[in-house]
């Protein structure tokens, strides 16, 4: 950025963007299209100009590139794993990936819509977790953290099952929406159920910028340095699980002492099981005396 500023290849309206960007990255990290382009004082296709002359095809994916070379060690266009690679190489770039976006997440997080989303989860009566493919499997990790949530929590991944479950819901319950993109269209009918039941909708997803963050009653943005690599891993699933870790941590300490009796009682109970399915002595051999 630094040099194609120093060369002179922007107009007027883009040196503003970079020079915006290299002032207040975390701003820029943040803020959708159209409030970036205020922040500067430039329109909206003078930002999508200045992003595709620095070698990028969108804002989001000049974001990710932002982020990737601010993360800890290792640039997101590094990250890519060659064919070839020994098993060892591809521990540490993996890792590394890993390592990277999760320290990206910890500095680019929203304290602020944070605390919103664990006061609307810690007065549920219930817990409704919804996602598609990856983001299925973030939602069974949350349901079955439901000791720490101290309430019912219900998952659910197929689409008709989660309209089915929108249908059924009513003020006092709350759903929570994973969702990397977005952009599930697949999920908009169920979300607007739910708002229309009287049920508020938390988005967690890697931008505020997208049909299902307009439509969600809170978003909880989690950037991630995603690409196509076929080898690099899925990140927007691995923060996601974070914040799943997170929410219910802040949850159970919000109310107070019921949440973490709960957790004592459902860890005490596990470590029994396992000491008492433990292997019996084989019958007929005898102790070695001590």
């Amino acid at each position: 950025m630094q040099a194609a500023l120093e060369a002179g290849e922007l107009s007027r309206g883009e040196r503003r963007v970079v020079q915006f960007v290299l002032a207040a990255p975390d701003e820029a990290m943040r803020l959708p299209l159209a409030k970036l382009a205020d922040a500067v004082g430039v329109s909206e296709p003078t930002v999508l100009r200045c992003c595709r002359k620095l070698g990028c095809s969108s804002l989001q994916e000049f974001r990710i590139k932002m982020a990737g070379a601010e993360a800890i060690g290792l640039p997101a266009t590094h990250a890519a794993i060659p064919v070839g690679s020994s098993v060892s190489e591809i521990a540490a770039r993996v890792l590394d990936f890993s390592v990277s976006n999760l320290d990206n997440l910890r500095r680019q997080i929203d304290g602020a819509a944070l605390q919103r989303v664990v006061d609307i989860v810690a007065g549920a009566r219930s817990l409704h977790f919804w996602g598609n493919g990856a983001s299925g499997i973030v939602a069974r990790d949350a349901q079955q953290k439901f000791p720490l949530f101290g309430i019912p929590c219900v998952a659910e991944t197929d689409s008709h099952q989660i309209l089915i479950n929108a249908a059924s819901l009513s003020a006092g319950d709350v759903v929570v929406v994973f969702s990397n993109t977005g952009r599930n269209s697949s999920m908009r009918p169920s979300v607007a159920a739910a708002r229309a039941n009287g049920a508020p909708v938390i988005l967690i997803t890697s931008s505020v910028d997208t049909p299902l963050a307009r439509e969600a009653s809170e978003v909880l943005s989690i950037p991630t340095l995603d690409n196509t690599d076929i080898y690099t891993p899925t990140i927007s699933r691995i923060a996601a699980l974070c914040i799943v870790d997170i929410l219910s941590i802040c949850v159970a300490q919000t109310r107070g002492n019921t949440g973490a009796l709960k957790m004592k009682k459902m860890k005490e109970a596990i470590v029994k099981v396992f000491r008492d399915d433990a292997p019996a002595k084989m019958p007929g051999k005898c102790s070695e005396k001590t």
